[in-house]
């Protein structure tokens, strides 16, 4: 207000152009704000996104323990289901009295049997207890994927946004020293130098958030893959969605590990059914061979000798029931889980599939836009069909649609790290 209130003062004395031409731009407000990180332009070093990924799995503790935890599972289930270890037993004995002397000896070999369905349940167990942990495993690193993924889409976006800013603010310095001249010369009045003016400190503005953002991005991406801050990105282009909805969904019951824990509980219920039906059946407890040696009247004899467990007092009916139940149980929670992936995808889906969509369109039209506004520029300085700051307008126009390029890129990719999380997979194979 100040400001408009000064040149309206200046204009009614005649000392306008003069005023303006003696005041000098408020440049502090850029210069402490042009400390973006420096990137080095060589293509050869620029590292892809696959790159980062790798070195953010590399670099993370928290997956080296569940991993450790996956390995001691992957052992434990090793060691289960196993038949018990015999046991050998050896005795003797010695008696004497006044009617008989007596010694003997005993070495024997004493085998436990598990119940009938012991041992596959054990083993059903300690698969189901690997399928725990390597859910929590892969749904981290997967989790930890798309959160990469979206660290180096910022920093992609910001170093783009960095760009475009500064190339804005360069050409707006360049306008007001333009519209400046043209004051003089009494081809522009005092609006155009005032709003010209209040766009240079809207600008100035963008370029210091975007550089704040740019620096927040790449120290963010650093601290999880121990890259240099300044290391260059080889952007990547967008891949396309799956051909429908339907493929998406096999694809990610095919690939989402929750699928597989489910079958895995799932089995191990119906086994657990299995083993409590099976105790009503009568079954050897232990089986026993012994070799016996009567010193005293020197006999030798072996002796086999064996138990068996009778069902008669507890048929086990509550247990029966209680996995019955826990079997109808996980049946629910297979359907729940699959329904669970649907409706996950089914949100990424559609979402990246309308984002490409509009990524698509807004392409194709923008660079014809920016084409034929290059064309209108090189045609203005050979025929000189526009006045110079009308020239700049039109550059500041190219910006702001590559900005706005920048902006739907870098959604597009933040849903394709939703859609791959989704459907648990690295990579969207390219359709035929």
């Amino acid at each position: 207000m100040f400001l408009r209130i000064q040149a309206a003062c200046l204009l009614l004395a005649g000392q306008l152009p003069a005023a303006i031409l003696a005041q000098n731009p408020d440049s502090s407000l850029t210069r402490k704000a042009d400390e973006s990180i420096v990137v080095l332009g060589d293509s050869s070093r620029a590292v892809s996104e696959d790159s980062v990924i790798a070195l953010a799995l590399g670099h993370s503790r928290r997956l080296q323990s569940l991993s450790a935890n996956v390995d001691i599972a992957e052992r434990e289930l090793a060691s289960s289901g196993s038949l018990p270890n015999p046991e050998l037993r050896m005795g003797h004995r010695f008696m004497r009295n006044n009617y008989v002397d007596l010694e003997e000896s005993r070495i024997g070999l004493r085998i436990r049997f598990p119940e009938l369905g012991e041992t596959a349940e054990e083993k059903e167990r300690a698969r189901t207890d690997l399928w725990e942990r390597k859910v929590e495993k892969i749904r981290y690193q997967q989790d930890l994927t798309a959160r990469v993924r979206r660290d180096f889409a910022d920093v992609i976006a910001a170093d783009r946004m960095v760009e475009k800013a500064k190339r804005k603010v360069d050409l707006l310095d360049r306008r007001i020293g333009m519209i400046e001249h043209l004051i003089q010369t009494g081809d522009r009045s005092v609006v155009y130098y005032m709003k010209a003016k209040t766009m240079r400190a809207q600008a100035r503005n963008d370029y210091s958030r975007a550089v704040q953002k740019q620096g927040s991005a790449r120290r963010q991406l650093a601290v999880r893959t121990d890259l240099a801050i300044d290391t260059p990105l080889a952007d990547s282009p967008m891949p396309e969605p799956p051909n429908d909805l339907d493929q998406a969904v096999r694809i990610a019951n095919l690939n989402r590990p929750e699928t597989e824990l489910v079958r895995q509980q799932m089995e191990l219920a119906v086994k657990q059914r299995n083993l409590e039906r099976l105790r009503l059946l009568p079954w050897i407890n232990y089986l026993q061979f012994s070799y016996n040696e009567d010193r005293t009247r020197a006999r030798y004899w072996g002796e086999v000798s064996a138990g068996i467990d009778i069902p008669l007092f507890n048929w086990n009916i509550g247990n029966i029931r209680a996995t019955n139940l826990a079997v109808r149980k996980r049946e629910a929670r297979v359907e729940g889980v699959l329904e669970m992936i649907e409706e996950e995808v089914q949100s990424a889906y559609s979402l990246y599939r309308d984002l490409w969509l509009d990524w698509m369109n807004f392409k194709v039209s923008s660079e014809m836009d920016i084409r034929e506004s290059q064309n209108v520029i090189s045609r203005s300085s050979v025929y000189g069909t526009l006045r110079s700051d009308e020239v700049l307008e039109l550059e500041m126009t190219i910006i702001e649609t590559q900005q706005l390029q920048v902006e739907k890129k870098y959604d597009l990719a933040c849903a394709l790290s939703e859609l791959l999380y989704a459907m648990g997979v690295e990579k969207l194979q390219t359709p035929q």
